[in-house]
C-alpha cells in the first residue's frame, strides 16, 4: 500500500491509518508532502506520487486529505494504471468520487482525465472535528453548484448540449439541505457534516456520470480559476478553492438573475473575439495559451449564436426553468452570510477592480457556455457588471 498525505493530513489520519494497516500485515510504504499549506497540483506533485509509484509498486494507493491531495493520486494513479482509494480528511471540496483532475500548469487550472476511486471511505467524526475553515470551504464549493445549474441549464437550451435530469437531482437535494442546515453545519453538527460529505460525494458522481465537470461547474468556478491564475502571477495570495466559489457564486447568482430580463435578446458577437489591451494585462503571458479556447469558442458561436433565442414553445419553456433555478438564489445569498463570506469587495484579496475583470474575462478559460458569454455576446455584460458587483 503507497498511503499518500501531507504534513497536515498525517496528524489527523493518515499515520493512524498506515499503522492498522501494517498491523493487518500489510507492506505500507509513505509518500508525505511536508508542505502545510500550499501544495498545487502541479507537474511537481505529481512526480512525486509517481516516483513514489515507481518505488513501491503497491497493490493500492490511498489518498488521505482532501482537494490537491486527491487531484494529484488520482492523475498519477490515471498515468499508472495504478488503484486509487479515497481517504477523506475533511468536507472541504466535490472532488472525491471525480474521475477528472483539476490540475494548474503554468498558472492555468486544467480538467483532465484521471482515476476515479474504487471506494471513499469516511470516518464522520474525523470528518466534523476538520477545522471549521475547511467546513466552510466545502460549503462554498457545494453552494456553487446552485450557479452552474442554471448555466448548465441554459447551455442545454443555446446548444442542446446534453442534460440529465437524474444527475441534476443528485446535486440538487443534497444542496438543498446544505442551504437549510447551514447554521448546524458551521456548529460542527455531525449529522449536518456527513449530508455536506454525502453532497459533495454525490457531485462528484454527477460528474462522472455525466464525463465531465458540467453539473457542479460554471462561471462559479471560472472566476475561481481566474484568481488561480493570478495568484500564479504574484497578484494576489492564493485561497482556498471552495472559499473563492462560494464568493463567486454571490455574484455570478446577481448576474444570472439579471440576465432574465433581456434573456431573449439575440447574440451579435463572439465573446473574446479581439483581445483588448485590458484583457490581455490581466492574464499576461498565460494569453497566447487560451488560443485554442478562443478558437473553440468563436466555433461555438459560429454553430448555435444566431439559433439565439430559441423559437416558442422552447424560448418561454427554457425562460420558466431558468426563472426557477434563479428563485432559488436569495436563500443560496443568505447562507452565504451565515457563512459568513461577504458581499463586498476585497474577500480574498480580490478588490474592485479584480473582481470586475473576474467577471469581464473568467469566460475566456473555458469552452463552457455561462451566462458571462450569453451577457457578453448580448453587448449587455458590463452594463450589467455595474449594476451587480460592489465597487464598480
Amino acid at each position: 500500500m503507497l498511503v499518500v498525505e501531507d504534513a497536515n493530513t498525517a496528524d489527523a489520519l493518515g499515520d493512524v491509518l498506515a499503522g492498522e494497516l501494517s498491523a493487518a500485515g500489510h507492506v505500507v510504504a509513505l509518500q508525505r508532502f511536508a508542505d502545510r499549506h500550499g501544495l498545487l497540483a502541479d507537474d511537481e506533485a505529481v512526480g512525486a506520487v509517481r516516483d513514489a509509484l515507481g518505488a513501491a509498486r503497491p497493490d493500492a494507493v490511498l489518498a488521505v486529505g482532501s482537494g490537491v491531495l486527491n487531484d494529484v493520486t488520482r492523475y498519477a494513479t490515471f498515468l499508472e494504471g495504478s488503484a486509487y482509494v479515497s481517504v477523506p480528511s475533511a468536507p472541504s471540496m466535490d472532488g472525491y468520487a471525480s474521475s477528472v483532475a483539476a490540475m494548474q500548469f503554468d498558472g492555468l487550472k486544467v480538467t483532465l482525465p484521471a482515476q476515479a476511486p474504487l471506494a471513499i471511505f469516511a470516518d464522520s467524526a474525523v470528518l466534523a472535528a476538520a477545522p471549521r475553515e475547511m467546513i466552510v470551504w466545502g460549503f462554498g464549493d457545494l453552494i456553487g453548484k446552485a450557479t452552474a445549474r442554471f448555466d448548465w441549464v441554459l447551455g442545454n437550451a443555446a446548444s442542446g448540449e446534453v442534460f440529465c435530469d437524474a444527475v441534476e437531482a443528485r446535486v440538487l437535494a443534497p444542496l438543498t439541505r446544505c442551504v437549510d442546515d447551514v447554521a448546524r453545519l458551521l456548529a460542527g453538527d455531525e449529522d449536518a457534516v456527513v449530508a455536506l460529505t454525502t453532497g459533495l460525494v454525490e457531485s462528484g458522481i454527477a460528474m462522472a456520470m455525466m464525463g465531465n465537470s458540467r453539473p457542479a461547474s460554471g462561471c462559479e468556478h471560472h472566476a475561481s480559476h481566474f484568481w488561480d491564475l493570478l495568484a500564479f502571477r504574484k497578484l494576489r495570495e492564493h485561497a482556498p478553492h471552495g472559499l473563492q466559489v462560494g464568493y463567486a457564486t454571490r455574484f455570478a447568482s446577481g448576474l444570472q438573475e439579471a440576465a432574465l430580463a433581456g434573456l431573449a435578446e439575440p447574440m451579435v458577437l463572439t465573446p473574446g473575439a479581439g483581445g483588448s489591451d485590458d484583457e490581455r494585462a490581466w492574464f499576461g503571458e498565460q494569453y497566447r495559451a487560451l488560443g485554442p479556447v478562443r478558437d473553440d469558442k468563436r466555433a461555438w458561436f459560429a454553430t448555435y449564436g444566431e439559433s439565439w433565442p430559441p423559437p416558442e414553445p422552447e424560448r418561454s419553456a427554457a425562460a420558466r426553468r431558468l426563472a426557477d433555478v434563479a428563485s432559488s438564489f436569495p436563500r443560496v445569498r443568505a447562507a452565504l452570510d451565515v457563512a459568513g463570506i461577504p458581499a463586498g469587495a476585497g474577500f480574498l484579496g480580490v478588490d474592485a477592480a479584480m473582481l470586475r475583470a473576474t467577471f469581464r474575462y473568467a469566460n475566456r478559460l473555458r469552452n463552457r457556455f455561462t451566462v458571462l458569454d450569453l451577457l457578453e455576446s448580448q453587448e449587455r455584460l458590463d452594463a450589467l457588471l455595474d449594476e451587480v458587483l460592489p465597487g464598480s
